[in-house]
């Protein structure tokens, strides 16, 4: 079994955040982020977004590696929150 931990605190506000965008590469992503984007971009003045690209697949053969180097990564480059998707 797993125990259960804390979820993070919710953001308040995405306003000025900076928003990391992880992918699978399985389903439509390249179509759907960027309608998040720009949906989330009119709503939130000064929201900043890192895509996918910068992270790699989060599935596949590189999957084990980028997952366990995500934390730090997030880290390192101030990401104040994630969207990750897609799967079908």
């Amino acid at each position: 079994t797993v125990q259960l931990a804390a979820l993070a605190n919710r953001l308040e506000s995405l306003e000025g955040k900076k928003i990391a965008m992880l992918w699978d590469y399985l389903f439509r992503g390249d179509e759907i982020f960027p309608w998040i984007e720009d949906e989330l971009s009119i709503r939130y003045p000064g929201i900043s977004f890192l895509h996918y690209d910068e992270f790699g697949s989060t599935h596949g053969d590189q999957e084990h590696e980028i997952i366990a180097g995500l934390a730090r990564k997030l880290t390192d480059l101030e990401v104040d929150a994630v969207i990750s998707g897609m799967g079908c």
